[in-house]
């Protein structure tokens, strides 16, 4: 079985487990003490799913198994479709942290959100409020609000008050070579 196949099925069990806690919270148990009636109790109209605390997936290669990013957060829950379901590739995520790595796994640069959206088939990111990114190698780091990010190319797009910063270190002239 192919890496991104057992990846999807993890990702359609991880929803299903927080369908299945959903349900048991909302009603599918039945109060002995409460009066019968003929109506039957009302479903929410929206599914809900629980909230899974330090939630973190990481990605990799298919074909050479080597780490490309990991996203890890304080929370996530899946999206709710507009069907009223869930989509178990999309989770809706507080605190993410989302890291990038090179072919040699060490750190690129890092995205760090409140509230984002992450599909996690796809592996793209996106939010429509704040963020940072960063990359300690060069010294760039980037603020704003509004960005996608997709995984597939690692192309960062920022909408909204792009504010840059670039270390000085960049702009020192590099030493004289003999």
């Amino acid at each position: 079985m192919s890496l991104m196949n057992q990846r999807s099925r993890l990702a359609a069990l991880l929803g299903l487990l927080a369908f299945g806690a959903w349900a048991q919270g909302n009603g599918s148990t039945v109060s002995t003490n409460a009066p019968t009636s003929a109506t039957p109790p009302t479903q929410p109209s929206r599914a809900t799913a629980a909230t899974i605390r330090q939630w973190g997936i990481s990605l990799r290669d298919n074909a050479t198994g080597r780490l490309q990013l990991r996203f890890s957060s304080t929370e996530a829950s899946p999206a709710p479709s507009e069907k009223g379901g869930l989509v178990p590739s999309l989770w809706d995520v507080t605190g993410l942290r989302l890291e990038s790595f090179r072919p040699d796994e060490t750190s690129d640069f890092i995205i760090e959100s409140p509230s984002c959206r992450v599909n996690v088939n796809t592996k793209d990111v996106g939010s429509g409020g704040s963020f940072t990114a960063r990359r300690e190698s060069d010294g760039v780091s980037v603020r704003g609000y509004g960005f996608q990010f997709d995984g597939t190319e690692r192309r960062l797009t920022v909408s909204n008050s792009v504010h840059i910063e670039l270390r000085t270190r960049l702009f020192q002239p590099k030493p004289a070579s003999p």
